[in-house]
C-alpha cells in the first residue's frame, strides 16, 4: 500500500479509528516508530504522520512532514459506459482507476439490466476506487457521474466516439478520448440508438473477438493509456 487514506489528511493531528486501525494495527501490525504517509485524494499531496499514541481502539497521530507530490493519469480518458451488472463493474474498476481512466459516465442503454441502480452503489464505488488509489499510488479520485440514457449521454457529450461492432473505424484510430467514448452494454447498442449515431465516429476493435463490456472498457482504458 502506498499510502492511507484519510479525508481529513493535512491537519495537525488525525485519529485513526474503525477499520483504517483494524488494518494498520491489527492486520500489518504497524511499528510504533514508522512514518505513516496519508493523502485526502483532493490537493495532490503526502502527509507524513509521527505516531503519539496507539490505544486499543484508536491511535493519535501528528503531522511531521507534507510534500506536493501529484501521482494522477497523464491521459484524460472520459468512459461512456452503459450499465451492466454492478458486481461486473466492481470487478473492472480498481483495473481503470489502474491504467488512468479520469471519468466514468453511467448511463442506461437499451439493453441494459433496468433492475441495476448504479447511483445507490456511488459508496460502495467510491471505497473500492480508494482502496485501489491506496495500492497504485494515485492521488486522484476517477469522478463518476450518472445519466439517464443514451440520448442523454450524446446530448450531454457531443463529441464522444462510439464502440460498436457495427463501427467503421478501426479502435486504433482511437485519439481524442478526452472527449468521451461510448461503451454498450451486453448484447451492443440496438437499432433505435445507432440511428442516434449518424453524425457520430463509430470504431470497432481490429480483431476477430468478441469483447464484453467490461473488457471493452478496459481495451480503451488501454488505448488511452497508448495516447502519452
Amino acid at each position: 500500500m502506498r499510502f492511507s487514506y484519510h479525508p481529513k489528511a493535512g491537519e495537525i493531528e488525525l485519529i485513526i479509528e474503525g477499520e483504517l486501525y483494524r488494518h494498520l494495527y491489527l492486520s500489518r501490525r504497524t511499528p510504533m516508530q514508522k512514518i505513516l504517509a496519508f493523502r485526502n485524494l483532493k490537493d495532490d499531496r503526502l502527509y507524513f504522520y509521527e505516531q503519539k499514541e496507539v490505544c486499543k481502539k484508536y491511535a493519535r497521530l501528528c503531522q511531521v512532514e507534507s510534500r506536493y507530490s501529484p501521482q494522477t493519469p497523464l491521459h484524460k480518458t472520459h468512459l461512456l459506459w452503459a450499465i451492466i451488472a454492478l458486481k461486473s463493474v466492481e470487478k473492472t474498476l480498481p483495473y481503470l482507476n489502474q491504467m488512468g481512466v479520469c471519468k466514468i459516465s453511467f448511463f442506461y442503454a437499451e439493453y441494459s439490466q433496468k433492475n441495476e441502480k448504479p447511483n445507490h452503489h456511488l459508496e460502495k464505488f467510491q471505497k473500492i476506487l480508494i482502496q485501489s488509489s491506496q495500492q497504485c499510488g494515485r492521488s486522484d479520485l476517477m469522478v463518476l457521474e450518472f445519466l439517464e440514457n443514451t440520448e442523454q449521454a450524446l446530448k450531454t457529450y457531443p463529441k464522444a466516439a462510439v464502440m460498436d461492432l457495427h463501427g467503421t473505424h478501426s479502435s486504433a484510430c482511437l485519439q481524442d478520448l478526452q472527449q468521451g467514448v461510448m461503451i454498450g452494454p451486453e448484447g451492443g447498442f440496438s437499432p433505435k440508438e445507432r440511428e442516434l449515431f449518424d453524425l457520430r465516429e463509430i470504431y470497432k476493435i481490429s480483431n476477430p473477438f468478441t469483447l464484453t463490456s467490461e473488457g471493452m472498457a478496459i481495451l480503451c482504458a488501454g488505448i488511452g493509456s497508448q495516447k502519452i
